[in-house]
């Protein structure tokens, strides 16, 4: 498992400040390994990338909602391959309904957050996904 500092993220959203926020969350949590993209597509090049260089993220924080290709559909997506079964992926939505709550956790997903993005939403989510790295790793 990887202490906080090593830890490598991807935050996609097509939202300038969700992305912000979420970096900014995580710098004032020593990581410093954060890279960002701002649709679906730009997200599976950037993790498949991030896989063949033998350095894959830790945790992608995605938004559900972008145009081309969703989050939900990102998601599905490398949730369908198994060498990605120990990467954390956090949704994030403006829809609190539960129904999409549970299709997000049927297809795979960590942990949800409802926007608007708080620093302590992302903080309290960011010690449960670690939590989930740990037991993801044996």
């Amino acid at each position: 498992m990887h202490s906080s500092q090593q830890l490598k993220i991807l935050i996609v959203d097509d939202h300038f400040l969700a992305r912000q926020i979420v970096t900014n969350v995580l710098r004032e949590h020593n990581i410093e390994a954060v890279d960002t993209a701002t649709n679906g597509n730009e997200a599976k090049e950037a993790i498949c990338n991030a896989f063949e260089q033998h350095k894959p993220y830790d945790i992608v924080f995605l938004d559900w909602n972008m145009p081309g290709m969703e989050g939900i559909d990102v998601l599905a997506h490398f949730r369908a391959d198994s060498r990605f079964n120990k990467t954390a992926f956090v949704m994030l939505t403006a829809a609190a309904d539960q129904s999409d709550v549970i299709r997000a956790i049927k297809a795979g997903a960590t942990g949800y957050i409802v926007k608007p993005v708080s620093r302590s939403t992302v903080s309290k989510k960011l010690v449960e996904v670690q939590e989930w790295l740990k037991n993801a790793q044996r």
